[in-house]
């Protein structure tokens, strides 16, 4: 899913690979509901202990951004501070939100609403319709996915302990979505993918996926033991063929997104025979964090092996993507992660380096327990 993003944003040629950038980002939310569900219902490391679970949000969101934001800094100042130079156009509430969402990630996602009139900050609701554009004022744009998350986090100790309110936010969710479709305005970008209260649908349908599905497939995979190695093989085939599939776009979509859903608890269950995808998953997150870090400086280095060699210049970000991620999960993540883990045994229970797939914990841990590498370092 990371590299999607990657190849969307380097546009060209590559942008309709694997399942695209914005599928991607909605595939992470479903995802990230699946995780999420599993950590608050099927352990007790934060029952009653809300908390605590949100700090360990905070300690799996935080340090890895922040690091690549100070980085991303210093890289503008030393290009010769261009970036600086776009908030002298900005009214003093532009920069503020600016400022602010920069360092705390929430609101990152309401600013793809706002916008620039008559040179005042303005609710526009497109980040199109502006005198200038914000987002060029962010150091990390593509995390404004992780203020929807942050969103999806504020919610989720209350919604996803009960199938009730689960299933009636989600009927809502789906409607309200429904009526802005109606209504000319949710087939448009930013209302089609960045609008939490709609893509909030798409993180309860992954935390149902783990409460309703994940159950059945243990019982089932007892009985057709390669039935987990099926099911991610034909995940992974169904991301190299989406764009193949003949039908409508939109409706092409939602069919990846059930399809993903669907056969999701069975690449969990495969992650828990394959010590590889684990290592692989644990780039997932700071993949799509360092990106375009990565892609700006490989464009300063190699801009004319980009204009004439677009081939090559994807597979040199690519590998520099992957370099890089393994770097920051050395010397940020897995220190950061050993913090979480005392957070998760302070709160109740058993440490869940052993169950919970957002753990991203590299210690000794039951073999039929351990989560879904190709996930393990998505928020």
């Amino acid at each position: 899913m990371a590299l999607s993003v990657v190849l969307d944003h380097l546009g060209g040629g590559n942008a309709d690979h694997l399942v695209g950038g914005r599928l991607a980002v909605q595939l992470f939310y479903v995802i990230s509901g699946f995780l999420i569900s599993y950590v608050l219902t099927a352990t007790d490391h934060y029952q009653g202990a809300t908390g605590k679970f949100y700090a360990n949000r905070f300690l799996r969101l935080f340090p890895i951004y922040l690091a690549v934001a100070a980085m991303t800094l210093l890289a503008h100042v030393i290009s010769g501070g261009a970036f600086f130079r776009f908030y002298d156009a900005l009214p003093f509430s532009a920069e503020l939100f600016l400022i602010l969402s920069n360092i705390f990630i929430m609101g990152q996602d309401w600013l793809m609403f706002f916008g620039i009139e008559h040179s005042a900050l303005a609710f526009t609701g497109s980040f199109a319709r502006s005198e200038v554009p914000l987002y060029q004022g962010l150091l990390v744009p593509q995390a404004w996915t992780l203020g929807v998350e942050m969103s999806f986090y504020l919610v989720a100790p209350f919604v996803l302990r009960s199938p009730r309110r689960l299933l009636i936010l989600l009927a809502a969710s789906l409607a309200l979505r429904a009526v802005l479709i109606v209504a000319g305005i949710g087939r448009s970008d930013p209302w089609t993918y960045r609008f939490f209260p709609t893509e909030l649908a798409l993180f309860l349908i992954g935390s149902l996926s783990h409460q309703v599905l994940l159950p059945r497939y243990k019982a089932w995979a007892q009985k057709a033991k390669r039935l987990p190695e099926l099911g991610t093989a034909a995940l992974f085939a169904y991301c190299l063929l989406h764009f193949s599939i003949g039908i409508n776009p939109t409706v092409r979509d939602g069919l990846a997104v059930l399809i993903f859903a669907a056969l999701l608890p069975l690449a969990f269950l495969f992650q828990s025979r394959h010590r590889l995808d684990k290592a692989i998953g644990e780039l997932s997150y700071p993949i799509y964090i360092c990106h375009s870090l990565v892609i700006m400086f490989f464009t300063w280095l190699f801009d004319e092996v980009n204009l004439h060699q677009p081939m090559l210049f994807a597979a040199l970000v690519i590998t520099g993507c992957i370099g890089f991620s393994a770097l920051l999960n050395g010397l940020i993540a897995d220190p950061v992660e050993r913090l979480r883990s005392r957070l998760r045994t302070d709160a109740g229970g058993a440490d869940d380096s052993a169950l919970a797939p957002s753990a991203s914990v590299r210690r000794r841990r039951p073999a039929a327990a351990q989560p879904l590498g190709s996930i393990r370092r998505v928020p």
